[in-house]
């Protein structure tokens, strides 16, 4: 069967052949849900908060990185090169992303990594890298890695290297990746008009890199829509800042009208979307109690339902920032659509296969596991026989009597909480 091309492809079809592409996603167009819970407990009137699923949009990992990845990956493999290069802090679930995808490919796959608050995501991530076959280094700073990377790249000229959320930074680097969510928001459009959902006044996305936001900004705007785009700040203001995003936007538009000329000669401007400051914290991947609170409420209101999951470094804080807007009485009759980036299905059983053995990483790595424990079951020895029934256990958050009836004694659950208590204290955002 014929596969066919992007969206985008479809509305200038002088785009075919000319921008590289391959199909990387497994679940397109991704489904649009209605958070009917969450309106009533915000007490909307007339307004309407819905969901778009890019949680579920490829079998084996989701979230917004595979939409990029099929332009990203595409040029890598046109241009012949062996593995991808790439970059984020140590629990980045871009690597992970990275890695499954180069492995599907039969390429390999080199992640520079920089230290983020240690949590149990964290510890996830590692084993996970080098489960789907990622080759780690570790730095000491978010700007060293860059230097290692591009120092690695000199050295290896047939590794392709993918900035940080395959986005440009600081202007250098590719815009096929904007390129990507300019072509989501035609797959949404065609939603739209097949009133799927209504039109949205206002867009909720994470911006951890700004290219998921700048390709959303640019495609409304090609699109002729009106729609609000909010970009919740979750990472550095260095990265994440209006001059990025215009930057990242109008590269993405003057990289297609390269190849096609038809294409709205547009420029995006700061009065074309709102970066909302204020939910990162302290640091990037630090957790706070909004987004504690933010993903405690939908998990319990709609994502056990509806098969989601958010979490506290880049969702929780973005649904956060949309709760505390629909609070604002002004904005209780508003559609909003929040853009889930977030990866939903199941890893527990590649982590599972791990046998939670980190020393298979490379020695630098070891530290972020010894004398450091973020689950119940590990404080206090839960036998394996009882853990592996529990739903407990492997989950991404610390807090067990959130999820489960525990079995143990009394002491030992008293024990277990109140260490993971002092484990999550939360700071304010």
């Amino acid at each position: 069967m014929e596969i066919k091309g992007p969206i985008l492809f479809e509305a200038y079809p002088s785009l075919k052949k000319k921008i590289p592409w391959m199909p990387l996603l497994t679940n397109l167009p991704t489904s649009v849900d209605r958070l009917t819970e969450l309106e009533k407990e915000l007490n909307l009137k007339n307004g309407e908060i819905y969901i778009k699923r890019d949680d579920k949009n490829h079998h084996i990992y989701g979230g917004n990185k595979l939409r990029k990845f099929e332009f990203i990956f595409a040029e890598a493999m046109r241009k012949k090169k062996k593995g991808m290069i790439t970059l984020g802090g140590i629990g980045t679930n871009h690597g992970i992303a990275c890695a499954i995808v180069a492995r599907e490919l039969g390429l390999k796959c080199y992640l520079f990594l920089s230290h983020q608050p240690l949590t149990w995501h964290v510890q996830r991530s590692l084993l996970l890298y080098d489960y789907f076959g990622a080759k780690l280094h570790l730095s000491k700073s978010f700007e060293v890695g860059i230097l290692k990377s591009l120092f690695f790249r000199l050295f290896h000229p047939n590794y392709y290297l993918m900035s940080i959320g395959g986005t440009p930074l600081f202007g250098i680097g590719t815009s096929l990746g904007s390129i990507g969510f300019i072509n989501a928001m035609f797959e949404l459009k065609k939603q739209i008009d097949q009133n799927i959902i209504p039109e949205p006044d206002v867009i909720f996305v994470a911006g951890g890199s700004t290219g998921t936001g700048a390709g959303l900004i640019a495609g409304c705007k090609l699109l002729g829509l009106t729609i609000d785009v909010k970009i919740v700040n979750v990472s550095k203001d260095i990265i994440v800042n209006n001059s990025a995003v215009m930057k990242n936007a109008n590269k993405a538009i003057k990289y297609m009208r390269k190849y096609d000329k038809t294409i709205p000669d547009i420029s995006i401007t700061s009065d074309d979307f709102e970066i909302v400051q204020g939910y990162v914290g302290s640091d990037y991947g630090v957790k706070t109690h909004r987004a504690q609170k933010a993903v405690d409420l939908i998990t319990e209101l709609e994502a056990k339902n509806k098969n989601f999951k958010l979490e506290t470094t880049y969702t929780g804080k973005t649904m956060a920032a949309m709760i505390d807007f629909l609070k604002e009485k002004e904005n209780k009759s508003k559609k909003v659509l929040f853009w889930n980036t977030y990866n939903s299905n199941d890893l527990d059983k590649y982590l599972k296969e791990t046998q939670f053995d980190y020393k298979k990483l490379p020695t630098k790595f070891h530290k972020f596991y010894e004398d450091t424990s973020f689950q119940c079951w590990q404080i206090v020895g839960c036998p394996k026989e009882l853990r592996e029934k529990c739903p407990a256990f492997l989950n991404h958050e610390y807090r067990f009597w959130k999820v489960s009836e525990c079995s143990l004694d009394s002491e030992k659950i008293k024990k277990a909480k109140e260490e993971l208590t002092q484990v999550i204290e939360l700071e304010d955002a």
